[in-house]
């Protein structure tokens, strides 16, 4: 055993990236999984792509050890390391990066940058938000496809990174190599040079890692800045067609106009005496005004992720009850069912009980303030 071999291997500033990495990356990974936590993601998905970013110049800048340079990539290499980790439990170990934990920093660094710009992208053609907003307009069609990139990188990412930490543990309790405190004083229990990073490496390395973490701060704390801004804006129905506004919210929530197709629209507006089970008395000129309303701003004309969707499931269909589809079901499939019929929500078509700003077309994740509570 080498324990009487102790060198200085990783910077502070190393490993500060490295467990904001860690972190980050975790945090973000939860918080998929919840849609009214979508700022939440976004934001530690910054702070990871800041840190993968910084992984690729700290390889090109930075200390011993850090630098690609350094890394062994021979195929050959490889496959010594894990017949020398088998063979002798007790072999000597590098300073460095061994052959294995070069390949994986390497390829967890591209697949992370990867994914993470694959889900800004995502962001902005699917939610309409941020610094790709301008493309939901004209890609949205895409947003599932982008969806099934994002979501497949970010599985390969958590089983590559569970593999490594099974990696350090196998270091750590079974080749006694102490791998795990390696990352937390920086220094490895293995004969080499101790690094010594400069002033300019210190420098700007502390000011590039602060940055990262005011731009996360700044994108959670400050409302409607440009990371997370909607396309979307607020829509006075009252203003664009008052008649609507007026006989389409006096008994229910005001229904946006962009959540179900022009079919649909069309085979509800054509029982206005019938309208689930009350006459409603409108008279043919105000029905043929506000249908044709419903039918220019139908969820054929919009780029949102709700109009997008509910077209597609819709497309060959003239149903209108919005809580029946399957987009809706899904969407609210984790909540249980008694919460829609408490004192607060009632009934599932209460869309307003959780949905801030529903009745003036605002649907975005954010907005959602029921399970907050």
């Amino acid at each position: 055993m080498n324990n009487h071999y102790k060198t200085y291997v990783w910077s502070f500033l190393g490993r500060l990236s490295h467990w904001l990495l860690v972190i980050s990356f975790f945090i973000s990974f939860i918080t998929s999984f919840h849609e009214n936590l979508l700022k939440l993601h976004v934001t530690f998905g910054i702070i990871a792509l800041g840190m993968f970013i910084k992984k690729i110049v700290w390889g090109l800048i930075g200390p011993k050890y850090a630098r690609w340079s350094d890394y062994k990539f021979k195929l050959k290499d490889l496959n010594f390391y894990f017949v020398e980790k088998i063979r002798n439990r007790y072999r000597k170990i590098e300073p460095g990066h061994n052959p294995a934990s070069s390949w994986f920093a390497f390829l967890v660094t591209w697949f992370g940058i990867f994914c993470c710009l694959i889900g800004l992208l995502l962001y902005g053609i699917q939610e309409g938000n941020g610094i790709f907003s301008f493309l939901n307009t004209t890609y949205y069609m895409y947003m599932e496809n982008l969806f099934d990139i994002h979501e497949v990188l970010s599985y390969i990412l958590l089983v590559m990174i569970l593999t490594h930490i099974s990696g350090v543990l196998i270091e750590q309790f079974y080749h006694k190599t102490s791998m795990v405190f390696a990352m937390i004083t920086g220094y490895k229990k293995a004969k080499g040079e101790d690094i010594e990073p400069t002033f300019c490496m210190k420098f700007y390395g502390s000011l590039y890692i602060v940055f990262v973490l005011s731009l996360a701060s700044y994108t959670y704390y400050i409302p409607n800045n440009f990371i997370v801004k909607s396309k979307f804006e607020k829509i006075d129905y009252k203003k664009l067609h008052s008649d609507f506004q007026f006989e389409c919210s006096d008994c229910h929530n005001l229904i946006p106009p962009f959540l179900l197709p022009k079919e649909s629209w069309k085979n509800l507006m054509a029982n206005q005496d019938n309208h689930f089970e009350e006459d409603l008395e409108l008279d043919s000129t105000m029905v043929k005004s506000i249908e044709n309303f419903l039918i220019r701003n139908s969820s054929e004309s919009s780029t949102r992720e709700s109009s997008y969707k509910i077209t597609k499931e819709l497309s060959n269909s003239n149903a209108f009850i919005i809580t029946k589809t399957d987009y809706w079901k899904k969407l609210h499939e984790k909540i249980p069912e008694e919460v829609f019929k408490s004192d607060t929500i009632e009934t599932k078509s209460n869309c307003i009980a959780c949905h801030k700003d529903f009745e003036k077309g605002i649907l975005a994740d954010i907005n959602i303030t029921f399970l907050s509570k």
